[in-house]
């Protein structure tokens, strides 16, 4: 996929870029305790999970070798699906665990109505450089249109500026602001994390009389059952310090050559000697002499953390007010 203005997405997607995507999801899972699914998610209890924005699909074939379900009947649905606005990524059909499958769609749109309520857990992480702040809500609403009654939603993100420098360094923060300044110039939220959480919190739900939702006793779509910050700073896992370089390293150097080039092509449009054409070449000159610092290594490396907002939501459960509703509130392991 082609990035421009019109395409808010800011990363390639190419073998190399898999090959980053899957290392990444490994940097991440490291992160996350070593967890696919945080442990407030009853794992025995997903019979059916969705992964939006999958990739490479890395997470979800990881969590089907690591959930044990029962083999499907012929004409039974998938229990583990993949979305993805390009199929460019996802992997090989014949590599495929039995109950997999790959499905190309834009969350922007809405869900084929074949997969509303289909699923106990749906899996979102870093679509924080693809998703425009005017279509966050419509985005948040249409993947918990996909959960059933009581399914979970779990989502990771982490922004540019979510990363510092210990101790702060030039290269660190004009790399930041730099991508900050791309993500708004191309419609994109600065920071996702906080407007996330708001939107999930807002969606309202549809509660028939005589019912009640023993998941939050509102009239609220979805409940927040945990909100945590990741840090890579002082985390117990060794793997997250000693890989960390390679991770800052890929990802900084991709997002600030996405700024680059765009700036790049407005400066080929303009003419180099006017006022907009010498500020572009002042701005494309010290975002190359901070990636060529970023190659070199040196401060940057050395001092990057960031943190990771890791968010679990469950849906509401409409339970006729003359019924039990204590395993519902919380549901055994």
């Amino acid at each position: 996929m082609a990035s421009g203005m019109g395409e808010p997405y800011m990363l390639p997607r190419d073998t190399q870029e898999s090959q980053r995507l899957d290392a990444q999801h490994e940097y991440f899972r490291q992160l996350s305790y070593g967890h696919l699914i945080h442990p407030s998610i009853p794992a025995r209890q997903l019979h059916a999970v969705a992964d939006v924005a999958t990739g490479t699909g890395l997470w979800l074939r990881q969590l089907a070798d690591e959930l044990t379900l029962p083999r499907p009947v012929e004409g039974e649905k998938p229990s583990f699906v993949g979305f993805d606005i390009s199929q460019q990524q996802f992997p090989l059909a014949d590599s495929l665990h039995t109950q997999m499958k790959f499905v190309v769609h834009d969350m922007v749109d809405t869900f084929p109505a074949e997969y509303h309520e289909r699923f106990d857990l749906v899996n979102v992480r870093l679509v924080t450089y693809a998703v425009k702040a005017s279509d966050l809500d419509r985005v948040v609403r249409n993947i918990t249109q996909l959960l059933k009654p009581g399914g979970y939603l779990q989502w990771q993100e982490t922004d540019a500026g979510d990363c510092w420098g210990h101790p702060e360094t030039p290269t660190v923060t004009a790399w930041a602001n730099y991508v900050m300044a791309e993500k708004v110039d191309r419609g994109l939220l600065p920071g996702i994390a906080a407007p996330l959480v708001k939107s999930i919190l807002s969606l309202p739900a549809s509660i028939p009389e005589g019912y009640q939702n023993p998941v939050s006793w509102s009239k609220e779509m979805m409940r927040l059952i945990h909100l945590e910050t990741v840090s890579t700073l002082d985390h117990p896992s060794p793997a997250v310090e000693a890989d960390k370089k390679m991770v800052v390293m890929t990802v900084a150097i991709f997002l600030l050559t996405s700024r680059i080039n765009r700036k790049s092509g407005e400066l080929d449009r303009e003419s180099s000697t006017s006022g907009k054409g010498e500020k572009l070449k002042e701005e494309i000159q010290s975002m190359n002499e901070t990636l060529e610092a970023i190659q070199r290594g040196g401060d940057m490396n050395s001092s990057w953390n960031f943190d990771v907002t890791w968010i679990v939501a469950r849906k509401a459960i409409p339970v006729d007010i003359n019924k039990g509703w204590m395993t519902i509130k919380k549901p055994p392991a």
